[in-house]
């Protein structure tokens, strides 16, 4: 009995070991999950979950054959942050046109032209240098720099820039590489490791990741200390980036730093390289003469950073101006609070330019050269590091340059004008404001009020003891505090101008306008028509033919050919009459004038059908009553 017992287990088992599960149970087992999060993901989007991270996209349809860099991409990089900065509104064709060229520039806040308005800043003033001296190519020159970001955001944006056809890719990075949004110094940060964090920014694109990173920022919101967090919200985006974290000269993390810049930048040229774009690297500058360190350490290798420093004025008010120098020099490199980059980030650049032959442009040795004891002070410069309006300049002049040196300007036909008369040009008519440098200059209080120029907990002096003197400084004010927007003060101010008769001061602010949004259609009208109102009608005539080329209609023909008219260039102002009347046939002073335009052209029958498609549209008009009489009898004696 026993032994059947065993038996019959036996037969169980090696039964039950015979019935295994298909290989498909297993292949389900794996898919399940997959399929869950390949679906939570398409909910996600099919709701609009989250951010949408594509790098470039049409963010109106007002502008829908343009394509923007994304306003929501600075979250990728800045999540949790209270102050998130914004990304600069270049368009450029969705559609890229035969003759146009094409310019990416990368950085960070002194690409984005800090403290000023992007008018101001290299990428800008590079692009009217080449529409001044290629009239006849499209140029593009889209300004990427977001404060506060570094490597990991240049490498990221690589993949789109490419796949958008660039002639040229210019790159100005590297202050921001330790306390930029995820470097090793940074508040937003997730640790050193390059593989991690680039996987991340991948990972980060999907909107399941955001879900999950939001629960968890829920849970943590839950606990924080909510008091802080208050406190914390008056500081400026540098000083939050900042956190508590020193780096020493020579320490891991100084190291890991350099390492971290180095790895995402052999990463960023060898993906140009692969699609043979051509690229130039700018060497970093910064302020050595005037901004001494911000933290001190001594350590048992070096001295403190601000004794240095107090050793180099000592030297240089001796006339000791070599060993100046390199005390100036070296008091920036023990700087423990690494705003301003060492220079292993510029050798890191040199290195990395002879690797791939790629050319590098120091930008440092030129502002060096221009400066008192070639040592770069405010000279140069308004804080650390960010340039003024003539560093600007130079730096748009040193890439503009070497893309002569190289062959890399645009192949149209270029203007006969030198390059001295053309910078003189520029100065004239750079479009910056009052206003401009007013609002700039409220940046660069609150910044240098503020931790880390002076100590944590400081009032802002600088900015509680600042008065008002204008209407300039009273609408900056409202700019700076979010009460107004930059265009509508600039229009405010424009206005206030117009009703005064400063004529050239009105023109002066809507120009500004104009530089920023060259593709908005308003500004160009609102412009064109105070000035023919005032009766400035040859002043007009520039701003009617560009909004005639970005969006022509009614307006912009019926004023070119009436102004033209009136200019006794009745040829010239034939076709917009023409092209007027296609657009709306009801204006009577349209047919009136284009009777004019065809009679002064010698088509007496063309007139006399024009100027009776006025009378019926107003028929008690005594100038067309007058002027029919005067033709008909001509066209009677034909």
């Amino acid at each position: 009995m026993k032994k059947k017992i065993l038996k019959e287990n036996n037969s169980i088992k090696t039964e039950s070991k015979s019935k295994k599960p298909p290989k498909w149970f297993y292949l389900v087992l794996v898919l399940i999950p997959v399929l869950f999060f390949v679906l939570l993901e398409i909910g996600l989007r099919i709701f609009k979950y989250g951010y949408d991270f594509t790098v470039f996209k049409v963010v109106t349809d007002y502008h829908a054959d343009k394509l923007f860099l994304n306003p929501e991409i600075p979250y990728k990089y800045f999540y949790g942050t209270r102050s998130v900065p914004s990304a600069l509104p270049d368009g450029f064709d969705k559609d890229k046109k035969p003759n146009a060229f094409r310019v990416f520039v990368l950085g960070g806040s002194s690409t984005a032209g800090w403290p000023y308005v992007p008018n101001a800043s290299f990428p800008r003033q590079l692009k009217r240098k080449l529409e001044l001296l290629y009239p006849q190519n499209n140029i593009e020159v889209i300004n990427l720099g977001i404060s506060a970001i570094n490597s990991y955001t240049l490498r990221d944006f690589i993949p789109a820039i490419l796949d958008q056809k660039p002639d040229l890719i210019l790159i100005y990075a590297g202050h921001n590489e330790y306390y930029g949004a995820l470097g090793v110094g940074s508040t937003v940060s997730i640790g050193s490791s390059r593989n991690l964090v680039n996987l991340y920014l991948w990972l980060y694109n999907f909107k399941t990741t955001q879900l999950l990173r939001d629960f968890i920022s829920w849970v943590y919101g839950i606990f924080k200390d909510t008091e802080k967090a208050t406190e914390a919200s008056n500081e400026t985006l540098m000083s939050q980036m900042i956190g508590n974290s020193l780096i020493a000269y020579d320490s891991d993390e100084y190291w890991a730093g350099i390492k971290q810049f180095e790895g995402n930048l052999d990463d960023i040229i060898e993906m140009i390289r692969d699609k043979n774009v051509p690229v130039i690297i700018g060497k970093l500058t910064s302020n050595l003469r005037e901004q001494k360190p911000f933290v001190s350490i001594k350590t048992e290798k070096y001295p403190a950073a601000e004794e240095v420093f107090i050793k180099a004025n000592e030297e240089l008010e001796k006339g000791n101006i070599e060993e100046a120098r390199k005390l100036f020099f070296l008091a920036k490199e023990f700087d423990a609070l690494r705003f301003r980059a060492p220079q292993k980030i510029n050798d890191v650049i040199s290195e990395i330019g002879n690797k791939f032959k790629v050319p590098v442009v120091d930008i440092d040795s030129v502002f060096r050269k221009l400066s008192p004891y070639e040592l770069v002070g405010y000279n140069l410069t308004v804080d650390h590091l960010h340039p003024n309006i003539d560093g600007y300049r130079l730096i748009a002049d040193t890439f503009y340059d070497e893309m002569k040196k190289r062959n890399l300007l645009p192949k149209g036909q270029r203007t006969d004008l030198s390059e001295e008369k053309a910078d003189s040009i520029l100065k004239a008519n750079f479009p910056f404001t009052a206003l401009d440098s007013t609002l700039a200059n409220f940046s660069i209080i609150v910044l240098t009020g503020q931790y880390p120029f002076v100590p944590k907990g400081t009032p802002n002096y600088k900015m509680l003891n600042y008065k008002m003197s204008s209407i300039v400084d009273t609408i900056a004010a409202q700019i700076f505090n979010k009460q107004l927007k930059w265009e509508t003060a600039h229009s405010k101010l424009a206005e206030y101008y117009l009703n005064r008769n400063e004529i050239d001061k009105f023109i002066k602010e809507m120009g500004a306008i104009i530089a920023e949004r060259p593709y908005y259609d308003v500004p160009y009208r609102t412009l064109a028509a105070y000035l023919i109102d005032k009766g400035y009608i040859e002043r007009a005539i520039p701003y009617l033919k560009k909004l005639d080329e970005i969006k022509s209609d009614f307006f912009s023909n019926k004023w070119l050919g009436q102004v033209y008219l009136k200019l006794n260039k009745a040829e010239t102002a034939l076709p917009y009459l023409q092209k007027a009347v296609q657009f709306g046939e009801a204006d009577y002073q349209l047919w009136y004038n284009l009777a004019g335009a065809y009679y002064l052209n010698g088509n007496v029958d063309l007139a006399i059908t024009s100027i009776e498609r006025s009378l019926q549209l107003n028929p008690k008009n005594p100038l067309a009553i007058n002027f029919y009489n005067q033709i008909k009898s001509l066209g009677n004696k034909n």
